[in-house]
């Protein structure tokens, strides 16, 4: 199924919506873009230098998809500036106990910056490997980041629907929210 195909219940055709997408690094956040945009999915890992800014059509909508380099130094400087203004924010982890951790201040964060009710969800990232190398199932990452949490294989094109589907019902919050402010 491809994302022209989800349309989603709304008048507000042609609106952009800004998604940020923040995370420590190699955590899968370029992966989850490429995901979104159907580009082809490698297992390279490549760092976003800074931020990579890209527009994606999702069922009538400009979707600005902003995806934050992870570097810590970066975060520190610039995650209050390029965050601002997001609707929908996504805070990947690789679903490591110490990366978990991480995130919850970056989740912590985001909650301080975003004043409005601007929705803040995890996902779980490379759950595939959770059997193999000790990493937490998105139930308890969940429970460590205080958080609605998604579980996902960002390199699994089976996921791509899931991800499409929480956007999509996020997307129609958001409008609704919209609506409300106008």
């Amino acid at each position: 199924m491809h994302i022209n195909s989800i349309m989603l219940k709304t008048s507000y055709l042609n609106d952009t919506i800004k998604v940020s997408i923040i995370g420590f690094p190699a955590v899968g956040k370029t992966t989850m873009v490429k995901m979104l945009a159907q580009k082809e999915i490698t297992k390279k890992y490549v760092p976003t230098a800074g931020f990579d800014l890209r527009t994606v059509e999702f069922g009538g909508f400009n979707l600005k998809v902003w995806d934050f380099g992870g570097q810590t130094q970066y975060i520190k400087t610039y995650l209050k500036d390029f965050v601002v203004g997001s609707d929908l924010i996504f805070v990947v982890t690789d679903s490591t106990p110490k990366n978990v951790l991480n995130s919850r201040q970056l989740i912590d964060e985001a909650k301080n910056i975003m004043i409005d009710d601007c929705p803040i969800i995890a996902i779980a990232n490379k759950q595939d490997l959770c059997k193999k190398d000790g990493r937490m199932n998105f139930k308890r990452v969940q429970d460590v980041l205080h958080t609605r949490t998604i579980g996902l294989t960002a390199i699994s094109s089976e996921d791509r629907m899931q991800l499409m589907q929480i956007i999509e019902k996020e997307l129609n919050k958001v409008i609704k929210r919209k609506r409300l402010m106008k």
